[in-house]
């Protein structure tokens, strides 16, 4: 399921014709972001997505979304703020989680702790679950949450340089990065640590953020889009489309780094491009740069930063009448052998004609070096609701896992000396290489992401020139 219009992209000779200021290569969500900026700026823009990119995906009859759908409150952070209200979908996006509600849920065997925005309503929920002791605990830790991360808010006001490039920026660096606030503790402060994998790639003392500014808005405000950040990026590719960006499947290859350009392979197709921006993980910059020189090697191990962990999907079409009125949209389980587990259900939605049912989307995070796999991930999710949906497994239509999905998350190991890790925008291996990938500005999750990728629309803007480009 995708909405890109038809023939956004394009094939064989006709490619021979068209001329780009940039290329953006890869498929991730800040690749979309700095295509549909270029383009709105009049950019001739190739968006080579190295395969086709969908919200869902159809298995048995049933729509699966390629992602989880929930979301950080990216209209609530300045960093991704500015570039939605740029490209025109803050509305748009408001819309399409209006018709989803409700209160964030903390769940575990003897807890069902709903947290409406309502105060009133929220702190008699709070009282109900807990008494009235902890219950003013905890209050004013939720409280609390929206000030955790308002430290970035003018640290994230341009691109900052982060990681460190040498001496001299480490000392600036070291000036303008805030002090991390201390956490709250008690359930709050548990749901926090809990939820900081799903918001952001990066976490710990390496980025402090990812728990203080990430966790904490989507712990006070998630948003529920069906597709998750997979229908974020195909909205973003469509705006790119409508601002005159072509769009190609078809792999890429072969990338050369010259003195002042660069050249790839695209189907067969050598593309010669004064600007490149790479929009792929690890692995797809390590296949890029295959069978180059030093410069390339330079560039694949500039981006081989270490995964430590990954995010996989487990998903549970059941009839509406197996799960309690009580379950709310979005839902954290605590205190399972597998640890938190981050629930959505939304109505089930089928390939052809209407549906009743309830769709369970279970995000569930595992170390890279054990992963499960997908009847390990569907047995062991289902055991893991089993004490707070009680005769959920009665009521199972289909279930089916994603251990890797298509708009995949991953979490990178901190560095060891404690440093921030990530990508710059501009790549320190070549000046005309820069990055849009989720690697750029990992303790940030998605903010990160759309902040990195608007730092690389400024530098492409200023390296491209207007100058035409050709594809032979």
């Amino acid at each position: 399921m995708s909405t890109l219009p038809a023939g956004a992209n394009f094939v064989g000779a006709a490619r021979s014709k068209r001329v780009y200021d940039v290329a953006i290569i890869g498929g991730e969500l800040g690749g979309a972001v700095v295509a549909a900026l270029l383009a709105k700026k009049g950019l001739r823009v190739l968006l080579a997505t190295m395969g086709p990119k969908t919200v869902a995906r159809e298995s048995d009859g049933w729509l699966l979304p390629c992602a989880h759908p929930m979301l950080t409150p990216l209209r609530q952070l300045s960093g991704a703020a500015g570039a939605l209200d740029e490209l025109g979908i803050g509305p748009e996006l408001q819309r399409m989680t209006a018709a989803t509600g409700g209160a964030f849920q903390i769940l575990t065997d003897k807890l069902r702790l709903s947290l409406p925005a309502d105060p009133a309503r929220r702190l008699r929920e709070l009282r109900r679950e807990l008494g009235a002791e902890q219950a003013t605990l905890e209050e004013a830790s939720l409280e609390e949450l929206e000030r955790l991360g308002r430290p970035w808010d003018g640290f994230l006001f341009a691109a900052p340089p982060l990681p460190a490039r040498g001496f001299f920026e480490r000392r600036k660096l070291a000036k303008m990065v805030p002090t991390a606030p201390a956490l709250p503790g008690g359930l709050i402060g548990e749901a926090l640590a809990a939820l900081a994998p799903f918001a952001a790639h990066l976490i710990g003392e390496t980025a402090p953020e990812g728990t203080a500014r990430e966790a904490a808005a989507l712990l006070r405000a998630p948003l529920r889009l069906w597709g998750g950040s997979a229908q974020l990026a195909d909205l973003l590719r469509k705006k790119a489309v409508e601002g005159g960006a072509e769009v190609a499947l078809e792999p890429c290859s072969k990338l050369q780094l010259e003195r002042k350009g660069v050249v790839f392979d695209l189907g067969g197709s050598e593309m010669r491009v004064s600007t490149v921006i790479i929009a792929c993980d690890a692995t797809g910059v390590a296949a890029l740069c295959e069978g180059g020189g030093r410069t390339e090697r330079k560039l694949a191990e500039e981006a081989a930063l270490p995964i430590e962990r990954r995010v996989a999907l487990a998903h549970f079409v059941v009839r509406a009448e197996g799960l309690p009125l009580a379950l709310e949209e979005a839902a954290l389980l605590l205190g399972n052998a597998l640890g938190p587990l981050v629930i959505a259900s939304l109505p089930a939605r089928r390939a052809k004609g209407e549906a009743t049912e309830r769709l369970l989307t279970v995000a569930r995070v595992s170390d890279v070096a054990t992963p499960p796999d997908a009847a390990e991930l569907l047995a062991s999710v289902r055991a893991a609701l089993e004490p707070v949906l009680p005769f959920f497994e009665r009521h199972i239509l289909h279930q089916s896992a994603d251990v890797l999905p298509q708009q995949p998350h991953a979490v990178l190991r901190p560095n060891a000396e404690g440093e921030p890790i990530g990508l710059r925008p501009d790549a320190e291996a070549h000046d005309r290489v820069l990055f849009a990938s989720d690697a750029v500005y990992p303790g940030f999750g998605l903010e990160g992401s759309i902040l990195g990728a608007r730092a690389a629309t400024d530098k492409a803007l200023v390296l491209s020139g207007r100058k035409q480009v050709s594809a032979t």
